[in-house]
């Protein structure tokens, strides 16, 4: 890993029209009716995470039919939040990502040469996830990341609350500020949001709030980031 890691504070994303945009008929805008299950053995190659539309009797895809901003589950309209989708929770070590080359994409715990893959470094201490229909595009070149691309991935996504959040669990959160990373030659950027229910939320409301309310939480997601892989 290497390049420059950049906190950037993100403000008026309750001004953006394209959420109306965003409200489609076919898209769920909460958790409401959802089911989360399980299929196959924990800790094997076939276990999958995934979620069910109780009402409408089917297998939800956690990255197309979610919306990517939140709707108040009464009235339908649109909030000040977006969607997360938690793959990995807090204080747990199993590398579960959503399976994007597969129908339905279930989340999975990612593999390598048939081995089940882990943090080596240990327990993550926040929960991790990505933002649903979203995408970072491999043919982008972002000005702010050394000339480097998109990795084919949905948008990830730290949220630094006090709850440990489930796999394949829906919240509402607010977004704070990203982490921009170059991850072995890729543009790898890092949301960070808080739960909207959580304790914390009502006093933290941008990246400098962070630092304040929550001393060094800014720096060890860094320091995560930055030796997590050593």
């Amino acid at each position: 890993m290497s390049g420059e890691e950049t906190m950037v504070p993100l403000k008026g994303l309750d001004d953006e029209p394209a959420v109306r945009d965003l409200k489609r008929s076919t898209s769920l805008g909460s958790d409401m009716d959802l089911k989360v299950s399980d299929t196959g053995d924990e800790n094997t190659l076939e276990y999958r995470i995934q979620v069910m539309d109780e009402g409408a009797g089917k297998v939800v895809s956690l990255w197309h039919d979610i919306n990517l901003v939140h709707l108040d589950s009464e009235t339908k309209e649109p909030t000040p939040y977006l969607n997360f989708v938690c793959e990995i929770p807090k204080f747990s070590r199993k590398k579960y990502e959503i399976a994007t080359d597969e129908v339905g994409n279930p989340i999975k715990q990612d593999e390598k040469k048939g081995v089940l893959r882990e943090f080596k470094k240990g327990d993550i201490y926040f929960n991790y996830g990505c933002f649903p229909q979203t995408w970072e595009d491999p043919t982008h070149i972002h000005p702010d990341a050394d000339g480097t691309r998109g990795d084919n991935d949905p948008v990830d996504v730290v949220e630094i609350g006090a709850r440990i959040i489930k796999p394949g669990a829906v919240r509402p959160v607010k977004v704070l500020g990203i982490l921009g990373m170059i991850d072995e030659g890729e543009c790898d950027w890092k949301v960070v949001v808080i739960d909207a229910d959580d304790k914390w939320a009502p006093f933290i409301n941008d990246i400098d709030d962070v630092e304040t309310e929550m001393p060094g939480m800014l720096h060890s997601i860094r320091e995560w980031y930055r030796t997590y892989k050593i």
